[in-house]
This record gives C-alpha cells, sequence and structure tokens, in this order.
C-alpha cells in the first residue's frame, strides 16, 4: 500500500522512538493498535452495508419477477391465457 522497505521502517521507527521516548512507546503502541482496529471494523461495517444495500432491489426485483412468472404459468394450466413473460417482465401473446 506504501511501499515501504525494511530501511525506511526503521528509520521511521528510530525517530518516533526519539520524540516519544521508550517509556512511552508500549501506550503509543496500543492506543496506536485500538484506533487500527476500530478503523478497520468500522470499513468492514461500511462495505457490508454497500452490499446489502446493492443486493437487496436486485434480489427483491428477481423475486417480483418469479411470482410473475408464477402467475403466468398458473393461468397457462387453468387455460385462462397463453401470454409468457419475457426476461425483462414484459408479457408476449
Amino acid at each position: 500500500m506504501f511501499n515501504i522497505g525494511g530501511g525506511e521502517l526503521l528509520v521511521i521507527f528510530l525517530v518516533i522512538l526519539i520524540f516519544i521516548g521508550p517509556t512511552k512507546l508500549p501506550e503509543v503502541a496500543r492506543a496506536m493498535g485500538k484506533i487500527t482496529s476500530s478503523v478497520r471494523q468500522m470499513s468492514t461495517s461500511f462495505q457490508d452495508e454497500m452490499k446489502r444495500s446493492f443486493e437487496e432491489p436486485i434480489e427483491e426485483l428477481a423475486r417480483e419477477k418469479g411470482r410473475a412468472l408464477i402467475e403466468i404459468a398458473d393461468k397457462d394450466k387453468n387455460g385462462e391465457s397463453t401470454n409468457t413473460v419475457n426476461l425483462d417482465g414484459n408479457e408476449n401473446k
């Protein structure tokens, strides 16, 4: 993601160690871990919500078309109609 190599990571760690100090480093690491975990959880939740919002209308439309096909098939069996339904939901006569 950021293209950081081993040497660059070592320099970043040393700079952080100098500014924060060795005594506060574990506290800062824990806080950063909690923040990272929280951001990941929010990201996952957002992605799941977006997927659901796109899938629900498609599933509902498919159910409606399925019901229409079943109704047409039932009418055909009973001899009421000879119409058929295309996949787009339009009837053929």
